[in-house]
């Protein structure tokens, strides 16, 4: 058994806006934190990756917070069985069908009070779980993430230092050189499936140069690179064998197209105005800046123009999962002037600012390098350079079998031998040999919820969108490119250019509509105002798209048919104009523009079909603050009296169901 102490898991705060959640499916148990007590799993799959399929129960334990003394009503969604207690006491117990009732209406003071929410699934395996609560001052609505805290327990942080070896593993490309006797299965871990990149063409595009450096020392260039270090730098026969190594790389991997033209200078101030507006700073140190960000593991950009060939940065730039389907840098469906633009700001400002190596740069040998490929085994994770005949590294069950911390890629300098040298600080060596006690069986399944909660942090989401309260990066680093548009006349700070949080984004939009957004093809933009723009992540759309709405415990879909009264929606016209709530002010509806001159226009309503949920937007209507602090849409009821005393005798409720039913209208 491995101890974990709270000194070793400093990522892991005592107190946590999360629950702790302890899953049992026959003998086996797991733990983890969780944003909210909500699940879907369907029958044949893993409640956890770290269990197997069948009926499983879960226990959500933690504090409930509350600012205010409030009369609280709780009741569940979905199917199983459930209950829900408070400071011990039981409010609500329910089989079958959930949600035919709801607990007694219960005083709790302000403060901290004990929750323990309990969820056992249907004997096939399968279950869906949400927990609602109400009051008199707001109408039934799922418990918002917010509410909760939790203090992990040496079970969660184990679980969680767990999941964060798994992810390391698959990160890391292991099991491509520790390859699988009989696989993974049907439905392994996604990332399991994803490769390096192919780097056919690599010698048209970079430059022998740099790649001999990246080689050489790819943790130097990119500290957060998940590139293995394969030679050693340090010694004149390490650096004899990057050269060798990019000599091959370079004269093997062409395709014999057209040398590009050189970055037109003239469009390197328009390229740092778009750095700047797409909020590149997000993810990257400027290109200027030889110092890497390790505090935010930002990617440097210092060594672009040592880098690229003429003109396969603005190709890059265009298509960046070209020959790496599962790239992180994702497609901002540039036209070909910002794409130029981007190449020669980028290209321009960190000419002579790459990072240097020690020592000397040897001439390479082509065959040579084939060999080294060969030996090293990096056709495992580039898919179609040359092989070894034989397998170079022992298999995944072999390696599963050993102490990790004893030898092997995981194990520190001095017992590490001749295996790779993986970019791995003290805390993620722990997580792997952690992940490596549970066995290879979590690396053949996985789910839909915990698959994006890794992607929100692998694709780094919350460096552009705030959630739970947690302000984005960007909100800190965008200052760091200010400069780049200071004589930009046109550019009008005072509009707002706030990013859609992801607090209620499984809950707020059909899963339809966010595989949209994430694939790039919705139209038209919802935020054409926006000068920064949602980039597309074209592998993943599908799988984030299912995995925000399973994380809510809401089953994926589209938008299907409103049944709309066209008396009823009459109304809602009438309150969505200037004489009710005076929506048309700032939203305009289809072709029907807003009235106001204003810096900002708020979303086309005409898409709210495609886009919204019902139950989001009806709680959306009821306490905008209360979703997006700080929006500047107005709150126009409290505890359903709606300010329009006169329509629907006053009932907000029923005020929001015709504006809905006249958004729906076809």
């Amino acid at each position: 058994m491995i101890r974990i102490s709270i000194l070793s898991c400093l990522a892991l705060a005592t107190a946590q806006a999360e629950l702790s959640a302890t899953f049992k499916a026959g003998d086996a148990t797991d733990s983890r934190l969780d944003r909210l007590p909500a699940l879907l799993v369907k029958a044949g799959e893993p409640a956890t990756p770290f269990l197997a399929p069948g009926a499983f129960e879960v226990t959500w334990t933690g504090k409930l917070v509350l600012p205010e003394r409030q009369r609280l009503s709780f009741s569940f969604e979905g199917t199983g069985s459930a209950s829900v207690s408070v400071d011990g006491k039981s409010l609500l117990e329910e089989s079958g069908t959930l949600g035919a009732k709801a607990s007694e209406s219960t005083r709790l003071n302000p403060g901290d009070h004990d929750i323990t929410i309990t969820y056992k699934s249907q004997p096939d395996g399968s279950g869906r779980f949400r927990l609602f609560w109400e009051e008199r001052a707001f109408p039934k609505q799922s418990v918002p993430p917010g509410a909760f805290k939790t203090e992990a327990a040496e079970p969660v942080k184990l679980g969680e230092l767990q999941r964060q070896g798994r992810a390391l593993f698959a990160s890391n490309h292991c099991a491509k050189c520790h390859v699988p006797a009989s696989g993974l299965g049907a439905t392994p871990m996604p990332e399991t499936n994803e490769f390096a990149p192919l780097l056919a063409g690599e010698g048209d595009r970079v430059t022998g140069e740099w790649l001999e450096r990246w080689i050489a020392a790819p943790h130097t260039l990119r500290p957060s690179t998940r590139m293995p270090a394969l030679v050693d730098a340090s010694t004149e026969a390490g650096r004899q064998q990057s050269a060798d190594i990019a000599a091959f790389i370079t004269e093997s991997q062409k395709l014999g197209g057209e040398p590009g033209k050189p970055v037109d200078k003239a469009l390197a101030q328009k390229g740092g105005e778009t750095f700047h507006t797409l909020g590149c700073v997000a993810c990257h140190t400027l290109p200027s800046q030889a110092e890497p960000d390790k505090d935010h593991k930002r990617i440097p950009l210092n060594n672009v123009a040592s880098k690229f060939q003429p003109g396969a940065l603005a190709v890059f730039l265009k298509k960046p999962d070209a020959f790496h389907s599962s790239s992180s840098m994702p497609d901002f469906r540039l036209s070909d002037d910002e794409a130029a633009g981007l190449a020669s700001f980028l290209t321009t400002a960190s000419t002579g600012k790459e990072t240097k190596l020690p020592g000397t740069a040897p001439k390479g040998d082509s065959k040579r390098g084939e060999e080294f490929v060969k030996a090293l085994n990096c056709g495992s994770c580039h898919p179609g350079l040359p092989m070894a005949e034989k397998a170079v590294a022992p298999a995944l069950d072999t390696i599963f079998a050993k102490d990790w911390s004893a030898s092997g890629c995981v194990a520190p300098a001095p017992k590490r031998g001749k295996a790779p040298v993986l970019n791995l600080d003290d805390n993620e060596r722990l997580a792997l040999v952690a992940f490596s006690k549970t066995g290879s069986k979590p690396l053949t399944r996985d789910t839909p919820a915990e698959y994006v909660r890794r992607e929100i942090t692998s694709q780094r989401c919350v460096s552009c969108h705030s959630i739970d309260g947690k302000a984005s990066l960007l909100d800190e680093v965008h200052n760091e490119s200010r400069s780049l548009v200071a004589d930009l006349k046109h550019l009008d700070e005072r509009v707002a250019q706030n990013r859609p949080h992801f607090t209620f984004l499984g809950e707020m939009l059909h899963a339809s509509y966010v595989e949209a957004m994430i694939q790039g093809t919705a139209k038209p933009e919802p935020r054409p105002w926006l000068l920064m723009r949602m980039p597309a992540f074209h592998s993943r759309a599908q799988a984030l798209a299912e995995g925000f709405a399973r994380l809510h415990g809401i089953e994926p879909g589209k938008p299907g048919e409103v049944k709309v009264d066209p008396a009823h929606a009459e109304i809602g016209k009438k309150l969505f104009s200037a004489e009710g709530f005076g929506c048309i002010t700032c939203h305009a509806m289809g072709d029907l523009k807003p009235t106001a001159a204003f810096e900002v226009e708020g979303v086309n309503l005409k898409l709210a079909h495609d886009r919204l949920r019902d139950e989001y937007f009806y709680r959306w209507m009821d306490n905008p603050p209360s979703v997006t602090p700080g929006t500047k849409m107005p709150r126009y009821s409290e505890g359903n009296q709606s300010q329009r005393t006169d329509v629907l005798e006053g009932d907000a409720r029923k005020q929001y169901e015709a504006i809905w039913e006249y958004l729906n209208q076809k």
